[in-house]
């Protein structure tokens, strides 16, 4: 979706709400395609001293593996973001100011970056996932594997004897 913004360049106080749903699913995170359902954007204008205030909350499912288990699981989000867009800076660019310089605004672009960067590092279906067992690949959040694995890891056991 692409917002023209002439009219909030030539004049300060214009205002202007959008709201609409984005389609992601061809978008493609380790692997996965996490967005199965539209991202719900609703965003909010303002132009003031030859620049626009935007105001974006974004509200989304997300469908990721697990990456501790593998288990797939879904999660909802919602985020908010703000950007200052303008058609030209003075010296340096500043990572708040979203540069246009043709005077349209590419939103779809814009909420998708907003979304990427804000993605954590780990998914996980619960904050405290065991995980898999490296020996016979028994899922530990259903109880403990028959595969006879160390409590601990070996490679810490120096460590253990030096508690002692």
């Amino acid at each position: 979706m692409v917002i023209d913004l002439k009219r909030f360049f030539q004049a300060d106080g214009v205002e202007e709400a959008v709201r609409c749903g984005l389609d992601f699913s061809g978008v493609e995170l380790g692997g996965a395609k996490p967005f199965c359902a539209p991202v719900e954007v609703e965003a909010r204008l303002k132009s003031f001293a030859g620049s626009v205030a935007m105001e974006e909350r974004v509200s989304f499912r997300l469908t990721m593996p697990c990456d501790r288990c593998a288990a797939v699981f879904t999660r909802d989000y919602a985020q908010s973001y703000t950007h200052t867009l303008v058609r030209e800076t003075q010296g340096e660019e500043d990572g708040q100011l979203v540069l246009v310089p043709e005077e349209k605004l590419d939103l779809q672009e814009l909420v998708l970056e907003d979304l990427l960067l804000d993605m954590p590092g780990q998914f996980l279906c619960k904050e405290d996932c065991k995980g898999l067992c490296h020996l016979c690949g028994k899922d530990l959040n259903e109880g403990p594997c028959a595969c006879g694995e160390p409590a601990t890891d070996p490679r810490l056991e120096v460590l253990r004897q030096l508690l002692q």
